[in-house]
Order: structure tokens, then C-alpha cells, then sequence
């Protein structure tokens, strides 16, 4: 579940907060100036994120899931795989561009 605070909110609160990210598998966007600014999760869910390999409860898990996505890919039409390789090259594109630091 994620909730939203202010920045004063989150001063004021900063223990209970933190409680209930390590505790109550809570989430809380932080607004400054009314903009979301942070994201406060437990270091569970950040490790999730970095590493997809840890959404998954074991090695097996991990395993079954590319069984599971190489029998879908089996299925589908070589043009159909084509356009899905470059659809991902140009998310990924858009996603490094983003990340790029600006120059000027």
C-alpha cells in the first residue's frame, strides 16, 4: 500500500513512517511543494527493484518463469518477435536518454 505526506508530515513523523515501511510493508511518497519527490520503501522492496531475480521465492521460481516466457516466444510469428525486440530496444533507448545527464 502506498500513502502520501507532505515534507512536514514526514519531519514530523519520520519514526512512525519509518515503522511502518520496515513493519507494515508500507510505502510513502514524500511531496515537496506539492510535487511527489521521494519514494520511502523497505530495503526488501528497493532489493525487488534492483534485482528482478528476488521477486522470485527461489531458484526454481526463477527458472519457470523463462520456461513459462520461451514457451509464449515458441508461439508467436517471427515478425511478431521482430517487432516485440524493437519495441524493447527502443523503450530501453528512451529509458537511457532520460537517464542521460543534460549538457548545457
Amino acid at each position: 500500500m502506498k500513502a502520501t505526506v507532505s515534507l512536514d508530515e514526514f519531519r514530523k513523523n519520520l519514526a512512525e513512517i519509518v515503522a511502518r515501511v520496515m513493519y507494515g510493508d508500507q510505502m510513502f511518497v514524500v511531496r515537496k511543494h506539492n510535487k511527489a519527490g521521494v519514494i520511502v520503501m523497505s530495503q526488501r522492496e528497493y532489493d525487488n527493484l534492483r534485482d528482478p531475480r528476488k521477486r522470485f521465492g527461489s531458484r526454481a521460481d526463477w527458472d519457470e518463469f523463462f520456461v513459462l516466457t520461451n514457451k509464449i516466444r515458441a508461439r508467436m510469428a517471427e515478425n511478431e518477435l521482430k517487432d516485440l525486440e524493437k519495441a524493447v530496444e527502443q523503450e530501453v533507448r528512451t529509458v537511457r536518454a532520460e537517464k542521460r545527464p543534460k549538457v548545457g
